[in-house]
């Protein structure tokens, strides 16, 4: 009995298997645009290195298109990474607006409230604060 098939069938099942779920991981902490230009990525990668491996030749054009590939995911990467940078400079306070509360004294106050933003998930996570004003 060959047991070579069974394990094979096996294998490449659970190889399938891990790549969906890492790949639905992936697609929930990234965007879908993130994920497709990581697979072009790959592919440039792959055809890189076949071509080192067994020594074929790749014309001009197939140069060119790997490069501008290459120079596109590295500029998409760099615009990432400078905006992910830019929303965590920003302050709690800048994502809030103020709103006037009446007190029971007769003074005011301005409590912050978060503005209709939101995380990469559609999560609203700013936290409100209260500022109090002294009384005139």
């Amino acid at each position: 009995v060959n047991i070579y098939p069974f394990l094979v069938v096996v294998g490449s099942g659970l190889a399938s298997f891990t790549l969906n779920i890492s790949s639905l991981q992936a697609n929930k902490l990234t965007s879908p645009l993130t994920l497709c230009i990581a697979a072009n990525v790959k592919q440039v990668l792959m055809i890189a290195m076949s071509t080192v491996l067994f020594n074929v030749d790749i014309s001009p054009l197939n140069g060119a298109g790997i490069v501008v590939v290459l120079m596109g995911s590295a500029r998409y990467s760099y615009v990432s990474v400078m905006e992910k940078t830019s929303k965590q400079v920003q302050t709690p306070e800048s994502k809030m607006s103020p709103k006037a509360v009446d007190l029971e004294q007769g003074g005011t106050s301005q409590e912050l409230v978060p503005k209709a933003s939101k995380d990469s998930r559609g999560v609203q996570r700013a936290v409100s604060t209260k500022i109090s004003a002294s009384p005139n």
